[in-house]
């Protein structure tokens, strides 16, 4: 039983409250503190303090110090005036218990709240500075092409110029005549043919497009059939589980909709089919964690421990970062994942997983596979330590 701190001591000011509670030599990385705008909590050990304030006050002024002797609290009252009390004394027990619960719905709602403000903002700013990005881009690609532009033009200039230089040069010379004196005959020099000159190659993008392909490797001649016979296995297993993907309208391809098929498939033990469902929304929205605990749960009805510890691996991942709310999810995953540790022959990996279950959240189910497991585990060490034994003994008597 802990032991309820009476001995701290209090004092206020007309715009703050401070409060003082002992630490009786606990280290400070072991005190655990809970703040809320009207509940207040300190566990350390074997102590446990609480109060309930008479009024609210303002957290985001309120200052928590922790010296090797005491925890102080200053509290910023949000009307300054003097309180008659530190709590209300008229409470009862159960007032008290039914206050205090409703004040950490409240602060852990107010959490929630600020943690999916936090993710919203973030989105913002990623798009935010994704749009700068694609702006930044589009200038800089601007600028390149300007600088061609003026490239080009610069060069076909020139062209054109030494086009002009040469087209006169040679109107020049075709119009002098040559006299030579011999047998008084007059020699006029020839024209030269004229010569076009080719004009600049135009240039051209090739689009080029892929054959889309079901398997990672290229496409070979040889291998075409087998190919196409594992493809159509595939598909009339997909069809004998109940569920096609291509068989599925434009508005039921969501995850939403296929969590709630393959619930029903696996209400109906088509467990091959809830797989089948929930794989697909997975291949939608992969971070979508309902989808991996359910899949979890299909994969350990059919004993596809290996699969079982993937997903509720994939789960807890994304169930990050742990907050009370989704408490109850991760206790489920983390158990999953040792039944699956301990099927796979990794014994003391799940049975630390699914006392760490157990520890977060009370199940029924854990429970029972635990006691179970450390019985197994226990009877495996022995039949071990027995096996060791005979085969010292056997060596022994070979010596």
């Amino acid at each position: 039983m802990p032991i309820i701190l009476k001995d701290f001591t209090w004092k206020q000011l007309k715009e703050k409250i401070t409060i003082q509670v002992p630490l009786h030599g606990v280290p400070l990385n072991r005190v655990d503190i809970f703040i809320s705008p009207q509940y207040i909590k300190a566990t350390f050990e074997s102590y446990f303090f609480e109060v309930i304030l008479l009024n609210a006050v303002d957290i985001a002024q309120s200052i928590c110090t922790k010296t090797p002797q005491f925890i102080v609290f200053e509290l910023k009252k949000l009307t300054d005036e003097f309180w008659d009390s530190l709590e209300d004394g008229n409470l009862t027990k159960v007032e008290k218990n039914t206050l205090k619960k409703k004040l950490l719905e409240e602060e852990h709602e107010r959490i929630k709240k600020q943690f999916e403000d936090k993710i919203i903002k973030k989105a913002e700013l990623k798009r935010v500075a994704i749009n700068e990005q694609i702006q930044l881009d589009t200038k800089t690609r601007s600028q390149i092409e300007n600088v061609k532009k003026f490239e080009e033009k610069k060069a076909i200039g020139d062209i054109n110029k030494w086009n002009n230089t040469i087209e006169s040069r040679r109107k020049s010379e075709t119009s002098k005549i040559i006299k030579i004196s011999n047998n008084n005959k007059k020699i006029v020099a020839k024209p030269k043919p004229k010569h076009e000159i080719p004009k600049p190659r135009s240039t051209k993008a090739l689009q080029i497009l892929f054959t889309p392909r079901e398997f990672p490797t290229p496409s070979r001649e040889s291998k075409l059939e087998e190919e196409n016979v594992y493809l159509a296995r595939q598909a009339a297993a997909r069809r004998s589980a109940g569920f096609v993907s291509e068989d599925l309208r434009p508005e039921e391809k969501n995850p939403q909709y296929l969590l709630a098929k393959g619930r029903e498939f696996l209400k109906n033990k088509n467990y091959l089919g809830a797989i089948s469902a929930f794989s697909f929304g997975i291949k939608l929205s992969p971070e979508f964690v309902d989808l991996y605990i359910v899949r979890s749960e299909a994969h350990l009805a059919i004993g596809n421990f290996s699969r079982v510890t993937d997903d509720c691996s994939e789960a807890l991942k994304l169930l990050r970062p742990a907050l009370p709310v989704n408490l109850q999810e991760r206790a489920l995953c983390i158990g999953r994942r040792g039944i699956g540790l301990f099927n796979l022959g990794f014994f003391k990996q799940g049975i630390d997983e699914l006392e760490a279950s157990v520890k977060l959240c009370r199940s029924d189910e854990f429970e029972s596979a635990l006691s179970e497991y450390k019985l197994k585990f226990e009877e495996i060490k022995l039949k071990k330590a027995e096996e060791k034994k005979d085969c010292c003994k056997d060596t022994n008597e070979l010596t």
